[in-house]
């Protein structure tokens, strides 16, 4: 880690290169959350909308507890994507 530590405060080109990527990174990651927070909401609106269509009662504890497994579930799904993103580009850039 020192290594890479001391290439990059040593070579300005390749602190660029890597602040570059780590941005590009940033976005693309920062982008799928939204899409998946837009996802989850737009579900929820519909399931609300169904319920109160059909006429059935809203408990706000089985609410908290839905909203609660749902967010957790896309959590680990954004987390999981995340993860085989940077792999993916890890590989690239190794080979």
């Amino acid at each position: 880690m020192n290594d890479l530590v001391d290439l990059l405060s040593q070579n300005p080109s390749y602190l660029i290169v890597a602040v570059v990527f780590s941005v590009i990174i940033l976005f693309s990651v920062a982008k799928k959350l939204l899409k998946i927070t837009l996802i989850a909401a737009s579900v929820f609106i519909l399931w609300i909308a169904y319920t109160v269509w059909t006429g059935q009662e809203i408990s706000q504890e089985e609410l908290k507890g839905k909203f609660l497994e749902t967010g957790e579930k896309f959590k680990k799904s954004a987390i999981e994507k995340v993860q085989k993103k940077t792999e993916e580009e890890l590989i690239k850039k190794i080979n």
